[in-house]
This record gives structure tokens, C-alpha cells and sequence, in this order.
């Protein structure tokens, strides 16, 4: 199952890509900016003068070097698709240069693991001095064959459900444009996949060390990619206790990696959000100096504390959407009632089974007599996760 899965995700993957033309990817320009800079040495964005039709404003405008080529090539194949693109004419040029500074705020934040696919395809490209054209369908490349591989591994890590499962990533909404995007949110998924299928199977399967470390390393890569995700990463705190005679006891074994895992996950958030908290991912929309005061009420202010769960709320029921695009709004409302229904079930399965009598209650050890499945953990964790995720989305729906 997990070749046949990595075979078809492969074979899609080449076809959305082959159908895809350049520069049709959400923000697609602002993501090579960001890549090529790095490549150049700017791992941290900087001030820069040049502007795009995203961030048009003359203060708070963060970027850094791109190679002129870039530029050139992100121009030449615009056609209004990506209000990313720079404006030529803001470009602060002196003619010697190799480099200019362009301008990226919505990808600034994003660390330079996050794609590392792509940097090795601009690497390659850059080496053999290939176009500009043939580098990007190179980094292309190179993502969807690391997403192909993490979909190999995310199958074959599962103890069972292989094929709904298997199903469910060959599904074509999946694969299209983040399989091989340049893009941060294309390894995001793959990671986020992976995660949730080792996370899956420390849950109903058989737990072990090396599991654990997978699963430890597994997450830092995910708060490495995009630190709202780095809550998720908590959701593996209940893998580091086996229950004994009937008490809960820490498997030192498992343990020790998996809480490597969520600290050093911590620490790599604080530290990201520490060096790039100067700026605003839009400061056209939101300059720097009303995003601090926007923080401080939320934290201060009972009137909009309020006014902030007011607008959750009517973004969430009027399934409110990036530019109010009408086929994303369907996909966030159709996302919002499959977690309601998930909910429902929940909250069913949980009456249900206090009510039943019958109920199992001395869950299979093991030899040791320790339980290594989840066994009547299984409903608390099931509930744990959905809080957690639930979480998580209304922290992301804050932020915007």
C-alpha cells in the first residue's frame, strides 16, 4: 500500500505540475524572493526600499537580495495572478550589482527549513547555471519528490487503516499545487501528514524508543516549518506514560526523546518569533506600531477582547475566506462542519461507552504487565486532540 500510494501521489504530482503554469501558485514570487535571499545570506529579512503591489508603502517594507535574474524572470512571467511581484520601478538599482533588494513580508517569517526542497533545486541551479525557468521547475521537482517520500512513510508508519488513509492523500484536492509548490506550505503538509500518521500509531499501535524518536524529530521539523503548528507538538506528551497496576508511569525509554522533542520545538519558536518580531507580515494593511497596539488591548482591554471573539465568530459562520474567494469559503465551511460532526461523535461515543456497563476494563498488557496500546486512554486522547486542533485554528484565527 504505501508504493502504490507514493506511485499515484508521484503520477499526479507530475501531472499538476506539467498543467501549472509559473507564477500560478498563492504568492508565489514573495516565496522565491525569500528563497533566493537566503541562498544569498539574508536568513533574516532586512529594511529594503523596493516595494510590490503587496506592500506598498514606504516604511516597514522588509526583503532581502535577489538575484536580478529572479526579478526579471518573476516579471516576465507575471500576469496578474500574484500581487507579490515587485515593482520594477521601485527597485533601488545601481547597475553593478548581481543582487537587488525585493521585497517579502508575508514569507519573511517563514524559517529556511521550511524549504529546504526548493533551496536544494535553486542550489543545483545555481551550480550548473541553469535558467531561471529551468531552476524553477527544478525546485518544483525537488519538493514533490520529497512529498512523494513522506507520503511513502506516512502510509507505511500506520498499524492499520492503510487504505481510507491512503485514499485520502491520493485524493486530488491533496496533491494539487502543494505537492511540489515553492512554497513553505507544501513541506508544511507533508511534515503535518507525516506527524499525524507516527503520532497515529504511538496512539493504537505498538509504542517502542525508536518510534518515539521519529515521532520527537518529527515534531521539531513541524515547528521548524510553521510555528502555529508548534501546539500540535504537545499532542505527544501522553506517549511518554505506560499505565502499570493500574498507575500511570513514565517510560523513560520513550520519554526522553519525546520531551526533547517538545522543548527543543519551544525553543525554536520563541527564538523564531524573537528575531522577527520588528515587522508586520503586511504592513501596507497593518503598519508595525498598530499591530503593538492591537496586542496590547487584546491583552489589556476587555472591549476588544470581546470585539476579537465577535469577529472569530462571523468569520467562522460566514466561512470567511482570503479575498472572499467563493470556492475557498466552500472548503473552510465544509472543514468547519466535518469538525463539528467530529465533535458530535465524540461527545455521542463518550456517553455511550460510560453507559455501557460492559465496558472493558482491564485493558491487554504486555508481558511486563504494562499497557502498550492506547486502551482506556483512547477516549481522552481522542478528546485531547480534537481541544488541541480546535485550539489551534481559533489562535490562527486570532492572529489574522
Amino acid at each position: 500500500m504505501p508504493v502504490l500510494v507514493a506511485l499515484c501521489v508521484l503520477l499526479e504530482g507530475m501531472f499538476f505540475m506539467a498543467v501549472t503554469k509559473p507564477g500560478h501558485v498563492p504568492d508565489i514570487w514573495t516565496h522565491v524572493y525569500r528563497i533566493d535571499s537566503i541562498l544569498n545570506g539574508d536568513v533574516i529579512a532586512r529594511p529594503v526600499t523596493s516595494r510590490s503591489m503587496l506592500h506598498n508603502t514606504e516604511t516597514g517594507v522588509v526583503g532581502g537580495a535577489v538575484d536580478r535574474s529572479w526579478m526579471q524572470y518573476s516579471l516576465d512571467q507575471y500576469d496578474g495572478y500574484d500581487p507579490g511581484i515587485v515593482i520594477a520601478e521601485s527597485v533601488a538599482d545601481n547597475g553593478s550589482s548581481t543582487t537587488v533588494d525585493l521585497p517579502f513580508n508575508n514569507t519573511a517569517t517563514n524559517s529556511p527549513v521550511v524549504y529546504a526542497p526548493q533551496l536544494l533545486g535553486f542550489r543545483i541551479g545555481r551550480v550548473f547555471n541553469f535558467s531561471s525557468g529551468m531552476t524553477y521547475r527544478l525546485a518544483e521537482a525537488c519538493m514533490l519528490i520529497i512529498y512523494v517520500l513522506f507520503m511513502y512513510g506516512a502510509v507505511r508508519a500506520l498499524p492499520r487503516w492503510r487504505i481510507p488513509v491512503g485514499i485520502l492523500l491520493c485524493f486530488p484536492l491533496m496533491v494539487f499545487r502543494y505537492s511540489f509548490a515553492i512554497s513553505a506550505d507544501s513541506l508544511t503538509q507533508a511534515v503535518m501528514i507525516l506527524f499525524s500518521c507516527l503520532l497515529f500509531r504511538g496512539i493504537i499501535g505498538k509504542r517502542s524508543q525508536r518510534g518515539a524518536v521519529a515521532l520527537a524529530v518529527t515534531s521539531v521539523l513541524l515547528a521548524m516549518c510553521k510555528f502555529v503548528y508548534m501546539p500540535l507538538v504537545l499532542l505527544v506528551i501522553p506517549l511518554m506514560f505506560d499505565r502499570v497496576s493500574g498507575r500511570w508511569r513514565v517510560n523513560r525509554g520513550r520519554a526522553v526523546p519525546l520531551l526533547i522533542g517538545v522543548v527543543a520545538s519551544g525553543i525554536w519558536t520563541i527564538f523564531w518569533l524573537g528575531v522577527n518580531a520588528w515587522y508586520t507580515n503586511c504592513p501596507m494593511l497593518v503598519s508595525y506600531k498598530q499591530m503593538s497596539e492591537r496586542k496590547h488591548a487584546l491583552l489589556t482591554d476587555p472591549v476588544a477582547m470581546l470585539d476579537a471573539v465577535k469577529n472569530i465568530a462571523w468569520a467562522i459562520m460566514h466561512a470567511q475566506s482570503n479575498m472572499n474567494n467563493r470556492t475557498d469559503s466552500i472548503m473552510i465551511a465544509a472543514c468547519w462542519l466535518a469538525i463539528v460532526v467530529s465533535v458530535v461523535v465524540l461527545a455521542v461515543t463518550s456517553v455511550v461507552n460510560a453507559c455501557v456497563k460492559s465496558r472493558r476494563k482491564n485493558p491487554v498488557r504486555t508481558a511486563n504487565g504494562s499497557i502498550n496500546a492506547c486502551g482506556v486512554l483512547s477516549l481522552p486522547y481522542a478528546w485531547l486532540i480534537a481541544v488541541v486542533c480546535i485550539g489551534d485554528i481559533l489562535l490562527i484565527y486570532l492572529a489574522l
